[in-house]
């Protein structure tokens, strides 16, 4: 018993790594000693949470997991002025530090000191960049990809998401409190890359309250040693907001390529993203909902120079192999039925055909957050985000018949409950459920490499499709001529 009491005391004023925040201070007086008993007091103008704590035999005190958001703070004490701070902004995975200056009481006054000058992080050695929700609702974003905001945070490179130079399969991504990651790339799950690095399924930005990015993570914030990515949905509010959106990208705008032949219509490349959100409450100052989708839809044709074996270039590869007597190999001739005849030519020189075949891309995704609040000291909060997609698109090969498709389907799931028992002593217990899957295939797998000659060792029906061929330069001195 002793040995737990000590451990107790030992970390009883620790301050944990959630994607919650805290606020905490010091009370002092005008000359700086500070003032134990003080009565410190916080309130959330949206919703109503209130919670109250007594200033420590230092003067120091602790709020712990609040909801990020803002909050006015008042300090009380007798023989002294009152003190109120008002909207004292709680950041994802920040402690706000508050210095708290009481004068001496002069006929009930009540001093209100700027938020601004409050918000100095000392409490930790853990380098937080925060992007608030001013940026994430006006930052433009390409294909609206969350993603793109970690590069305004010191140290991640711009080029990818990689943080101070580790790999970026070293960063740790949650929503909520819950994991996000896919654990076969070791990558964010929900806005993982498809074709071409394109995202599979889309985390609505209008769900996204703020989000975090420790490039110097502490130790609990675990699972990978990199840098720790925390994004909180946004909550309702005792009043009723909401959105609407449509962005619109199309070829009409747009100049014609360089390749295409004079006169030619520039090629089609239309994205249509939209979507909603709304929140509000269904109890006042009690119970709250949010809820957001949004979906995208877009078609990119292709427009650029590619080699295609005609039979004009194998005639005249013939014409060559004659003149040297070297026979002309029957699975070689056997592989132009990889190339689709449809973009036969009668040239042998290379770029010979203009490859305009269609990307397709489409995306689903909605989250519902319900937020419910027993007590000022008890809550509960449950999310679903749930995307769909499908893509089929160029991966390296001009044709469409072996453009990518991949499917994606994504489910993410928390449920967290605070309670806050005491000064000293708050819990939280997170359950979280990560859904990731999404697939790779030809578009069209009727490709038998077997059966042209080529010994791959593949039978099975599921698995047909075309290798990955590559031409390669023949060594110089193996040269029949």
């Amino acid at each position: 018993m002793r040995a737990l009491a000590l451990l107790l005391v030992a970390f009883g004023g620790l301050y944990a790594q959630t994607f919650n925040g805290n606020i905490a201070g010091t009370v002092q007086d005008a000359s700086g000693a500070t003032i134990p008993g003080a009565a410190i007091k916080i309130e959330s103008p949206s919703t109503g949470l209130t919670r109250s704590a007594l200033a420590s035999a230092t003067g120091e005190f602790l709020f712990a997991e609040l909801p990020v958001g803002k909050f006015n703070l008042s300090v009380t004490r007798a023989g002294f002025a009152t003190s109120r701070y008002d909207n004292v902004e709680v950041a994802v995975s920040k402690t706000t530090n508050v210095i708290v200056s009481l004068g001496v009481a002069q006929q009930a006054a009540t001093v209100e000191v700027s938020a601004q000058s409050v918000s100095l992080e000392t409490t930790s050695s853990a380098l937080i960049g925060v992007v608030g929700p001013k940026l994430v609702a006006d930052l433009p974003m390409n294909g609206r990809d969350f993603r793109q905001m970690l590069k305004l945070t010191p140290g991640v490179s711009p080029a990818s998401t990689s943080v101070n130079g580790m790999r970026t399969s070293g960063n740790n991504y949650q929503i909520d409190g819950a994991d996000n990651n896919d654990a076969f790339h070791n990558s964010s799950a929900v806005n993982q890359g498809g074709v071409s690095g394109i995202a599979g399924t889309l985390l609505p930005v209008e769900a996204i309250d703020q989000f975090s990015v420790q490039t110097n993570a502490s130790a609990e914030a675990g699972r990978n040693g990199g840098a720790s990515v925390n994004l909180v949905i946004k909550s309702g509010t005792n009043a009723l907001h909401g959105s609407a959106f449509f962005f619109n990208r199309n070829e009409a705008f747009a100049e014609p390529s360089p390749l295409q032949a004079a006169g030619s219509k520039p090629r089609v490349v239309r994205s249509n993203q939209y979507g909603f959100s709304v929140g509000g409450p269904i109890i006042k100052n009690k119970t709250f909902f949010f809820a957001t989708g949004e979906a995208q839809k877009a078609i990119a044709n292709n427009s650029f120079a590619s080699t295609h074996p005609s039979d004009a270039w194998v005639a005249d590869a013939r014409n060559i192999l004659g003149r040297y007597n070297v026979p002309v190999s029957q699975v070689a001739l056997n592989m132009r039925s990889f190339w689709p005849s449809r973009f036969n030519s009668a040239s042998c020189a290379l770029n010979n055909f203009l490859s305009t075949d269609q990307n397709i891309y489409d995306s689903y995704n909605g989250i519902v957050k319900i937020d419910h609040r027993f007590s000022d000291n008890h809550t509960i909060s449950g999310r679903y985000f749930g995307g769909t997609g499908k893509q089929i698109a160029d991966s390296g090969s001009p044709y469409k018949e072996y453009f990518q498709v991949a499917p994606s389907r994504m489910h993410n799931i928390s449920i967290v409950q605070n309670s806050v028992f005491g000064a000293r002593l708050v819990n939280q217990i997170t359950v979280g459920v990560n859904y990731f899957k999404q697939t790779f295939n030809d578009f069209d797998t009727s490709a038998n490499p077997v059966a042209i000659g080529l010994n791959t060792g593949v039978t099975e029906a599921t698995l047909l499709g075309a290798p990955t061929t590559s031409r390669r330069r023949p060594d110089p001195a193996a040269r029949p001529y």
